[in-house]
């Protein structure tokens, strides 16, 4: 019995179909009704390519991805092969933050309700776990992954001429001037271009490895990280300087072991070109940027050295003497609510009702440059908890899945290389509570929480299968 050839419209659908699998795989997490995927897809993409550039349209994107994402969990995601998705740790977490920010509320109400806010918010905790959504429309699957980092990739080198000033804003950041691409303010868009350049850098073996039109990829490579790493100067932003300067070094420890474990007879070659390359890489930069860097530096040398001295009332109003005066105020605020916080609005608390900062301070300025003093300023230690809890449950598991090899080295790498640099940077500017650094969670989170989902159900699979 002969089997009937397929018709040539047929071939062709089935064409398109395999075509557009190099692209976008399906979802392997869980099975759910066609229409679910085909809108929070293209919207997911909207958004991580427009979501840092633009406003309005990236914004209804978002939600309407996040929206559909959690349809297909909560309708969808029941166990498979022992493991569910709806009992995930990560899902717990979740849950948790909703009691943290209740617990907080609540108590605001009982020690100070003339402050409190009239109505219960969770936003700024649970905007943390958007990852969550981004990992079920992402399916599980490596490459839609990858898609979705070089979609929102491409959307940051286009930026300068999306949102702000493109050549000429460039030709000023060369000049000297602080240049933010229209990206928030310089902050922000130092955090965005460290955390492209990383990715860069943790992918590098995977991108540059020998294929077809291998030449045309490495040159783009190249311009893309040489790009993000000017972008980062430019930004003139210290805090990220400082924190691309741990993560690089987590990434060239990383690529010193890889190297002498496949080289180990040649590693004083390696350890020679190493040094080499990072050398001239470091005179290249200072040649062509190092006044801006050492100009910006300089600029708090007098903070610096009335904090020395102790003299903290006299300090200017430059960036480091502002963050001085609202830190040391936070303080005193933290020591009087430590458990649970003064509320959600514990940090506009400060600058609304102290009696010690400047007001010039109190006018200008309502967050405090500090992810963790505001975290605990409004959720107490109960918040930081939280956090903490999220960074090493997602942490723990890549390094565990990373030794079943369920998940690549690369993955990891750039997983821990930006959580040493987030958490860094985090140190100097209230990225948890913005729009850009909720951004960035979604999107590295969930492309790595799709990846442990899937690691998880491959292991359960390979364990009732012996």
């Amino acid at each position: 019995m002969t089997t009937p050839s397929s018709s040539p419209a047929e071939h062709d659908r089935l064409s398109h179909r395999v075509d557009l699998q190099r692209w976008w795989q399906p979802n392997r997490l869980l099975q759910s009704r066609a229409w679910l995927p085909a809108l929070g897809v293209p919207a997911l993409l909207v958004y991580v390519f427009f979501g840092i550039s633009l406003d309005s349209v990236p914004d209804k994107a978002g939600q309407l991805a996040l929206l559909c994402g959690l349809l297909m969990l909560a309708i969808y995601g029941r166990p498979v092969d022992g493991v569910s998705l709806r009992r995930s740790g990560i899902l717990w977490l979740a849950i948790a933050a909703i009691v943290v920010a209740l617990i907080s509320w609540g108590c605001s109400w009982l020690t100070h309700p003339h402050w409190a806010e009239s109505s219960f918010k969770v936003h700024r905790l649970t905007n943390w776990f958007a990852m969550i959504p981004v990992a079920i429309l992402l399916g599980g699957q490596v490459k839609n992954t990858y898609t979705i980092w070089l979609v929102a990739l491409c959307g940051l080198l286009l930026s300068p001429w999306i949102s702000g000033g493109g050549w000429q804003e460039w030709q000023q950041g060369f000049a000297g001037v602080r240049v933010d691409f229209g990206l928030h303010n310089a902050q922000h868009t130092a955090m965005l271009f460290g955390t492209g350049a990383l990715g860069l850098l943790a992918f590098a073996p995977d991108i540059l490895r020998t294929r077809r039109g291998c030449w045309i990829i490495r040159a783009g490579w190249l311009l893309a990280l040489a790009t993000c790493i000017t972008a980062v100067v430019l930004t003139q932003t210290r805090g990220g300087w400082v924190g691309m300067l741990f993560a690089l070094v987590v990434i060239a420890c990383a690529g010193i072991v890889t190297l002498r474990k496949h080289f180990h007879s040649h590693r004083r070659y390696i350890a020679a070109a190493t040094m080499a390359t990072c050398g001239a890489a470091l005179l290249a930069g200072y040649l062509s940027l190092g006044d801006i860097v050492s100009n910006r530096l300089d600029a708090e040398r007098q903070t610096i050295t009335l904090v020395q001295q102790g003299e903290l009332e006299n300090l200017p109003f430059t960036s480091t003497g502002v963050r001085i005066r609202t830190w040391t105020e936070a303080l005193q605020w933290i020591a009087q609510r430590p458990l649970v916080g003064w509320g959600g609005n514990g940090r506009s608390l400060i600058f609304d009702h102290s009696e010690n900062l400047p007001a010039a301070i109190k006018q200008n300025f309502g967050h405090l440059h500090n992810s963790y003093l505001d975290l605990v300023v409004n959720f107490g230690l109960l918040g930081l908890l939280l956090l903490g809890a999220l960074v090493f449950w997602l942490l723990h598991r890549s390094l565990r899945y990373y030794r079943a090899g369920l998940i690549s080295g690369s993955t990891l790498l750039f997983s821990v290389s930006f959580a040493v640099f987030f958490g860094v940077i985090n140190l100097f500017e209230s990225y948890l509570f913005y729009d850009s650094g909720r951004f960035v969670m979604a999107l590295v989170g969930g492309g790595l929480l799709t990846q442990l989902w899937a690691a998880k159900r491959q292991q359960a699979t390979t364990t009732q299968h012996l």
